[in-house]
This record gives structure tokens, sequence and C-alpha cells, in this order.
């Protein structure tokens, strides 16, 4: 196999694993359990496959018991489906050639079981058109040819026509496509969503067990575009890779004149992500995963900084409206023109100064997060009120920007 489809193969390992450790979480979907069984006996012949390809054509070493279940499991499948069809056609004389039960098929020797699953696929490819319509489909048929070959590879059957490298290592490829476009894909993937409103953690972690990983690559990336609100492209915009609940920085990059940013060769594990602009409020994710070779990507829509400004003579108060702030503000810059401002809290609009307050000198402007502000000026459960103060003897201009 080349590295993208051992990659694939990786990920449909991880997923089987990840809903054999969750089963109790989709007990609910009967279908699922039943799927994921589909999906271990596709795994079953494409390791076995991929052992060939790899090694000699003269045996496999594997579990030959496993192997010998999973090819009369196909056979009873395809021989169950052309019994339909040859019942609804009363064609007695096929269905003489598939009449086999679970019971039958295991009372076979190692040396002859294989033989009559052989007998079954002759019977049902030449009868797939109407083998179809009760159950059975190509693919299984071929899925079935696939298991009486690796079968009688790692049993040394005398009688084996014998499978080259190339032609395992194909049949291997193809199987783990069908697994991921049609199990996965199509049937697995979207009965995990049906738990996304119930069950998210788990839905979540089906995801990531679903996400394919470059196990040639021991780096990741994270890429993306950040607009405004009106699908404006954002230039400049600093998007900064932190380590997990620290200011530790692990990467740094800005966005292009079209709003684009990458961030490469970035270390896999949980990170914190932020993205800045000063006249916008920041945009932040805590503890992101990034896997080994994984691409990720993010789309970034910032909403415009909220400012407040004004002019106030000597002595004069004025209240601070902060309605629509909401909570997403991380910083807030403060700046006072002509004469000093003093910003505090109150528990109403107030028009005396509060005890605790922080002061601005004339010409200055200071930037603090939202954590430090609060603490500076006093806010509090019950202190709800911003109030400015000119502190200075002439009149002055007073700004605050919440990011």
């Amino acid at each position: 196999m080349n590295r993208k489809d051992t990659n694939r193969l990786n990920m449909v390992d991880s997923t089987v694993s990840y809903c054999d450790l969750n089963a109790a979480d989709t007990a609910g979907i009967p279908a699922f359990a039943t799927t994921v069984t589909a999906i271990k006996a596709k795994l079953v012949l494409v390791n076995s496959l991929n052992q060939i390809g790899t090694g000699t054509s003269k045996g496999v070493t594997t579990d030959t018991n496993l192997l010998r279940k999973t090819m009369t499991d196909l056979a009873l499948k395809c021989a169950n489906a052309t019994k339909g069809f040859a019942n609804s056609t009363n064609n007695n004389t096929l269905k003489a050639l598939v009449n086999f039960s679970k019971s039958k098929l295991d009372s076979y020797s190692k040396e002859d079981v294989d033989d009559v699953c052989e007998g079954i696929h002759d019977a049902t490819n030449a009868n797939i058109a109407g083998a179809t319509n009760y159950g059975a489909t190509a693919t299984d048929v071929t899925d079935l040819q696939a298991a009486i070959t690796v079968y009688r590879t790692a049993t040394q059957n005398p009688r084996q026509a014998i499978i080259s490298k190339s032609q395992a290592i194909k049949q291997a490829i193809q199987m783990v496509r069908e697994v991921v476009s049609d199990l996965l894909v199509g049937q697995l993937d979207v009965m995990a969503n049906t738990l996304l409103l119930s069950n998210a953690d788990f839905v979540n972690g089906y995801h990531q067990a679903r996400e394919v990983i470059d196990l040639g690559s021991s780096s990741a990336k994270v890429r993306g575009t950040v607009k405004d609100i009106n699908d404006v492209p954002l230039k400049f915009v600093v998007f900064t890779i932190y380590e997990t609940g620290t200011a530790t920085k692990v990467a740094e990059v800005k966005t292009d004149i079209k709003g684009k940013y990458a961030a490469t060769k970035l270390p896999a594990g949980n990170f914190d992500f932020a993205w800045t602009l000063s006249g916008y409020k920041t945009v932040k994710e805590t503890d992101v995963h990034i896997s080994a070779g994984k691409d990720l990507r993010r789309k970034i829509v910032m909403d415009a900084a909220i400012t407040r400004e004004g002019d106030l003579a000597m002595g004069i108060f004025a209240n601070i409206d902060l309605t629509g702030v909401g909570d997403t503000i991380t910083q807030v810059t403060i700046t006072a023109k002509d004469s000093p401002m003093h910003f505090y809290a109150t528990n109403n609009p107030a028009s005396a100064a509060g005890v605790v307050f922080l002061e601005v000198p004339a010409g200055m402007s200071i930037t603090k997060t939202i954590t430090e502000f609060a603490t500076a000026v006093g806010f509090s459960g019950v202190n709800t009120f911003l109030n400015v103060q000119n502190s200075g003897v002439v009149a002055g201009h007073w700004g605050i920007t919440f990011e």
C-alpha cells in the first residue's frame, strides 16, 4: 500500500477501536454494531492481503480460524441471497448449489471448506443480477473470492491459484476504499451524528478517531481565512497558537491581503488559538487538538470592537453605557487626552469617584486584559456600572475600546 492508503487503513482501525471501547453509547442503534462487524470482517481480509503483498505467496502468519469464519460468513450471505432468487424462479438446480447452512459449512474439513465456498461464489457471481434483490452485492462476491484466496494462502492449500503480491495489494487498497466510502461515510458516520444532541462527547471522539493522520509526517498545519461580518477579508490579523492554558507561544503568523493565513510545521498536541486585530474583538479557541500530519482549517469571522468616547470638563463625571458589549471581550484599551482620567466601577451611575480606580495620565493609552481591567477598576457583582472622571484642571477627551 502507498502511504495515503496506509493512513486510511490506520484511521479505520482507530475508528473501530473507538467504537468497541464505547459500544454502550451506540447500543440504542442496532445497525451501528452490525456495520462495525462488517468493517471488522473487511479488515481481516485487508490485513491478510497486506501480509501477502509485503511477504511471500507461500502462507500468511495470521489466525486461520478467523479467516475461515470471515470466508464462511461471506459465503452464507451470498448463498442465502442466491437461494432466495432461486426460490423466486423455481430454479431447483441453482438452489441445490447454494443450499448451505452455517452448521453444514462448519462441518467441512479445512481442506474442503474453501472449495465449497468457491462453488457458492461461482453460483452467486453467475446470478448476481437476481441475487442483488435478495441481499447480496457485487462487492460481497468480490470479497468472498478474496477471502477464499487468503484462506488458501494461509493454509498453504496446494489447490490455490497463486495470488501475486501486486494483486493482493490492489485488492487490499480497493477494500479499504470501499470501507471508507460505503461503511464509514455512507453508514457509520451518519448514525454517529444522530447522537450529536444527546451525546456530543461520543460524537466528538468518534470524529477525532475518523481523522486521517499522515504517519509520514510528524508535523501539522493550521490554515484558513479571516473576514469581517460583511464577508470582507481582513489583512494583518495575528493568528497565535499557545500551549494550552499558558501564554507560551508555539507559532504566530499574519493574514495576507486576502485574509488567508497558514501556520505550518506544528507539533501534535492540544493548543489554544487566538486571532487578534486592532479595532476588532479577539477570537479565541481553547484546548484544540492537532493530530500529527493533520491539516486543520478554520474560517473566522471577527466583529468590530466597541468604542465609547467623550469630552469632560474639569471635575465632571460621565457614565459609560456598556449595553451590548457582550461576553467575548478579551482586552480593554483606555485613553486620556489633554487631562488625566479616572476609570472606576460603581453600583449605579454615580457622580462621585469610586474607591478603586484606574488613572490614565493625560496623553496616554493603557491596554489591559479584561480580567486585569476588572480588578483595576473594581468590577464585581455589585459594582456593575463603569464611570469616568476628569481628574485634571482642564477639559479633556476620554476613550475606551473593548476588543
